[in-house]
């Protein structure tokens, strides 16, 4: 049971981190909403990361680590508007297909 509830827990954090992906890449902002983007995606990132790690999903975890480190915060990566657009369909679409193999895994 511990197994579904991390897996649902998942799937609302790659929601909300989804979703501010989203209207990031559709329209220019204000700072401080790629402020909060960073804390939340960050978070949101590395949460997945660790329970890659203890789903023994080593291939998602260096990519999920690898997101949480593009969207840290603390050491801000300064990359120009068109690059983190990218990154932000990228980092959608990583979060769709892990949810696919996540969720395909959860019901063996």
């Amino acid at each position: 049971m511990k197994a579904k509830s991390t897996i649902l827990l998942l799937y609302i954090a790659w929601v909300i981190a989804a979703v501010t992906l989203v209207f990031a890449a559709a329209e220019k902002q204000p700072d401080s909403f790629y402020t909060l983007l960073r804390w939340v995606c960050c978070a949101v990132f590395a949460y997945s990361a660790v329970t890659s790690f203890q789903m023994k999903r080593m291939l998602w975890l260096c990519i999920f680590t690898t997101l949480a480190i593009i969207f840290n915060p603390i050491f801000v990566l300064q990359l120009d508007r068109n690059q983190w657009i990218i990154a932000d369909w990228f980092s959608i679409g990583a979060m769709v297909i892990a949810a696919v193999v996540f969720w395909k895994r959860s019901r063996t």
